[in-house]
């Protein structure tokens, strides 16, 4: 099984990571970035020794020091228990929010470095199980959860009794193709339907497709390219078939940047369309006039806030569109930044697929009683994210420190509730 790694580790160790190695000062800022480090204290969660196993193989393969020291036995070589480890540390401590590289002084790209280890620890077959049930669902039936294409044309039908709009599916010539997450399928289903009132009352031309449904990508998350490029294949290959000007990314972080910035180069050539996400959309079709809102369906003298999440704002850059969106829905009294946000925005602590591994549920937890610090320390009564994973993280992540007078809400669901229909 070390062997499997190995093979990976040397693919990958090029001259960029290469570089990205040796740039590494040990200056340890990048720990006081990482959440599971800070709410645990655990050196083990440090983000540059999460890819100390990827440094260890490159000096043992790759200077003439590893070399010597390896071959005298002062450096041990990397063995299927150090694997097993490294899994630990890779898989259950780390979002691969990419804050500690946001950080690094070097510009030093640890979480992509992460994700090298948790290719190769992948490929000696020690992913954590979770992860790898979901994997093997996603290959097998298109969603992580095991919904096939049935699953999803019952849930599109729905729409029509539960808002009166008969969802489009797989119209050729739509400007806008629509996936979803498959947390929406299975915790969410309103989304859709919010969705689709907005989608028809701005005139948009859209669709759906149950071949391209579900945005998500776990070859992305547990680090397998094959299975990586054979998702983004399939909406890819729909995309294009159906003619659209447009992938419209509903509340997934992790899929948003795995289409947009994963998919040109996984296949060489730059995208026949636009893949924009739901938190720069919905802004734009307010800013537009597309659409109307009624800002005092939100007059309630609560306090709002919002969370930045790490794929979409961070990652994605998406940061002032649904701050602008927000602030129009609730009024700028009504609202409040957290005291970490936008590039500097902490973790929720539930991504990067530690909430299907239950043995991660104690750091996740950890991680999330720093968010629920920052919620409490501006007396917030609702959150606001664009990212459905988060705000089922943020809402386990309230039941488990019962916490009881704090809302979590979706950007889609608030503009949906506060159209102004002619």
């Amino acid at each position: 099984m070390t062997d499997k790694t190995m093979d990976v580790f040397i693919k990958k160790t090029g001259g960029w990571a290469a570089s990205q190695l040796e740039a590494c000062t040990r200056c340890g800022i990048c720990a006081e970035a990482c959440p599971y480090y800070l709410s645990t204290g655990n050196p083990d969660y440090t983000p540059i020794w999460k890819v100390e196993l990827l440094s260890r193989a490159y000096q043992q393969r790759y200077t003439l020091v590893g070399k010597v020291k390896t071959a005298l036995g002062f450096n041990k070589a990397i063995s299927d228990e150090d694997v097993r480890d490294w899994s630990l540390i890779d898989f259950n401590a780390c979002s691969m929010c990419g804050k500690c590289a946001a950080v690094c002084p070097m510009g030093i790209e640890i979480n992509k470095l992460i994700g090298t280890v948790r290719a190769g620890v992948t490929a000696a077959g020690y992913t954590p199980k979770g992860l790898m049930d979901k994997a093997k669902a996603q290959d097998e039936f298109g969603s992580p959860n095991g919904d096939g294409p049935e699953a999803y044309a019952d849930w599109f039908a729905s729409a029509e009794k539960e808002v009166g709009i008969k969802v489009p599916v797989d119209v050729k010539g739509a400007d806008v193709l629509v996936v979803f997450t498959s947390l929406e399928i299975t915790g969410k289903k309103s989304n859709l339907y919010s969705l689709a009132q907005v989608l028809e009352a701005g005139g948009v031309s859209w669709t759906t497709s149950l071949e391209a449904r579900d945005a998500f990508n776990m070859g992305t998350i547990v680090g397998n390219g094959k299975l990586q490029k054979k998702l983004l294949g399939r909406i890819y290959d729909a995309a294009k078939n159906l003619g659209v000007k447009k992938i419209l990314v509903t509340e997934c972080g992790h899929g948003f940047v795995a289409l947009r910035d994963n998919m040109p180069n996984i296949f060489g050539e730059a995208l026949p369309f636009e893949v924009t996400h739901i938190a720069e959309f919905l802004p734009k079709l307010i800013d537009d006039g597309k659409i109307k809102v009624d800002a005092s369906k939100y007059d309630d003298g609560k306090t709002y806030t919002f969370h930045d999440s790490c794929k979409i704002q961070r990652a994605g850059g998406i940061m002032d569109e649904p701050r602008t969106a927000l602030k129009l829905l609730v009024g700028d009294n009504s609202f409040k930044e957290l005291a970490s946000n936008r590039e500097e925005g902490l973790c929720c602590g539930g991504g990067g697929g530690l909430r299907a591994i239950p043995e991660a549920f104690d750091n996740r937890m950890a991680a999330f009683k720093l968010k629920l610090d920052e919620v409490e320390e501006v007396d917030a009564d609702v959150v606001v994210s664009t990212c459905n994973n988060c705000q089922l993280q943020l809402k386990e992540g309230l039941g488990f420190y019962n916490v009881e007078d704090v809302e979590v809400k979706g950007l889609i669901e608030m503009v949906a509730d506060a159209l102004v229909l002619n």
